[in-house]
């Protein structure tokens, strides 16, 4: 068939569209990636408090001179300076290396280690140093972790550097000129800044890094491109997310009747009206059918917003629920159906179609409704009785919507479809697998009936009361709020009143 050629030959490829639209996806899991980052930094945190030792240091300056204490002047040269530089290099070495000197500061501080007499080892790794560039001037460090061992290891320090400097280099001269001063207080706990900004940002790192994974590996729709690109099929539609506003603003039906919808949302539906309208006079088609390969796709809320649209346009248009496993048309529209039988009541004969169709001037619009589940929907739709209310209803009116089940979980859309004069497709933004999705449209257009194109609902931007919004909570918007799961029968069901009612 064509349409399966097209799919053959769609670009796979990932473009930069593609990239900017998937970090912004990323951006909106922005609550996921700052909770993990916050947690790891706290652990960070707790691991560096565990481990932490307070250490205190005493600093001492010492000054280094080519000439020895009885020859050096007032007054340096420009060569004096730069040989006492150099030669603060060496002092360096010795000051801090020197095993002799190590040992001597050690006989002399007066300490032990746990138990154990200082040793020149103990002394050494103590020590940290620099030499201030350009600078004959050498900084010695003394820390340990008790303030009184720091002190008294520094002054034993500056008492005894000169004996081995001096053997070392007998005509020089080295003079502390900044004496150590005992610690009053701990060092800055800088390991506890590190380790908790290390774990803010491994943790931020890593979701990041999953939800990369899990976009990339998760093959669904993810752009309003990726409907011809994978899909290759005709796009009738972007349709934004809409947020309600208010305390009640999960149980808002989202019409274009209802100014606050928005008008990116109202003009989207004017766009699918308008195409459909072409097809319909280039294919003198009256009859729709609109599904989806999954469950919560929007597509009931599509169908009655296209309705409402057409109606809008001085056209008379009949809306019929043909989802008899689940109806739920008259919940979008927040009518009443109580003790409406609806397409099932027809079919059985238990009600005219004449009876069963109502005319409400709210909107417009003619609708053929129930709010009563049947089990055997799929033998009832198949009936001749089905097909000959589709041919009454053509003639009588301008357009017919027909609302049905996913066409992915049941067969009841593809045999509706049979009727009708061609098909529409929601697909919903990251919702349903691609090879589903296009099981489906193969299914539809197996019907011998035209797939017309898809609808896109849930793109990223969501108005509400004139708000510009990132659609992080889309998916609480407007969409099909109930589940089909695999209860009974086709292996479709229905679930708890309560698991229904957390849906919507």
């Amino acid at each position: 068939m064509e349409y399966n050629s097209k799919m053959n030959n769609v670009d796979e490829g990932i473009d930069l569209q593609t990239i900017t639209q998937y970090a912004v996806r990323v951006i909106q899991k922005w609550w996921i990636i700052l909770i993990a980052a916050v947690v790891c930094a706290g652990i960070g945190f707790g691991v560096a408090k565990l481990n932490y030792v307070p250490s205190y240091t005493c600093t001492m300056r010492f000054t280094v001179d080519n000439k020895n204490e009885n020859t050096v002047t007032a007054g340096q040269s420009a060569s004096d300076i730069s040989a006492s530089s150099q030669l603060a290099r060496n002092y360096l070495y010795i000051m801090t290396e020197s095993s002799s000197l190590m040992d001597l500061v050690a006989q002399n501080s007066g300490y032990k280690v746990n138990g154990k007499n200082l040793t020149g080892a103990d002394v050494k790794n103590m020590i940290s140093s620099n030499l201030v560039e350009d600078t004959s001037i050498i900084s010695i460090a003394i820390t340990t972790t008790d303030p009184d061992v720091s002190y008294a290891v520094a002054t034993s320090y500056v008492n005894n550097f000169r004996t081995i400097t001096e053997e070392a280099y007998p005509s020089t001269y080295a003079k502390n000129y900044d004496p150590p001063v005992k610690p009053e207080a701990p060092n800055a706990n800088n390991t506890t800044l590190l380790y908790t900004l290390l774990g803010f940002v491994f943790g931020a790192g890593v979701v990041v890094l999953a939800i990369c994974l899990i976009i990339f590996i998760k093959d669904t729709i993810k752009s309003s491109d990726d409907i011809t690109k994978k899909l290759g099929s005709k796009m009738l539609g972007s349709i934004i997310s809409v947020k309600k506003s208010g305390k009640d603003s999960d149980n808002q039906n989202i019409l274009i009747t209802d100014r606050k919808t928005g008008f990116m949302f109202i003009e989207a539906f004017k766009l699918i009206r308008t195409k459909i309208e072409n097809v319909a006079k280039r294919q003198n088609y009256k009859v729709f059918t609109i599904t989806s390969a999954s469950e919560n796709e929007g597509k009931t809320t599509i169908s009655t917003n296209t309705a409402l649209a057409l109606a809008q346009n001085g056209k008379s248009v009949l809306l019929v629920d043909a989802d008899l496993r689940k109806p739920s048309v008259y919940k979008t529209l927040g009518v009443s159906a109580a003790n409406e039988s609806g397409l099932a009541g027809v079919i059985r004969g238990e009600k005219s179609l004449s009876e069963s169709i109502k005319y409400f001037e709210k909107f417009n619009l003619f609708l053929l409704i129930s709010s009563q589940a049947v089990n055997d929907s799929a033998e009832l739709l198949a009936s001749d009785e089905a097909q000959e209310i589709i041919e009454a209803v053509k003639n009588e009116f301008d357009y017919v919507i027909i609302d049905t089940p996913p066409a992915g979980l049941v067969a009841d859309a593809a045999i509706v479809t049979q009727y009708a004069d061609a098909c529409m497709i929601v697909v919903r933004n990251d919702h349903s697998p691609i090879r589903r999705i296009k099981k489906a449209i193969e299914d539809m257009s197996a019907t011998g009936k035209e797939v017309v194109g898809c609808v896109y609902n849930g793109t990223e931007i969501s108005v509400a009361n004139k708000f510009i919004k990132t659609s992080r909570r889309s998916k609480k918007g407007y969409g099909y709020g109930y589940g089909y799961g695999y209860g009974y029968g086709y292996g479709y069901g229905y679930g708890s009143e309560k698991e229904k009612k957390s849906k919507k």
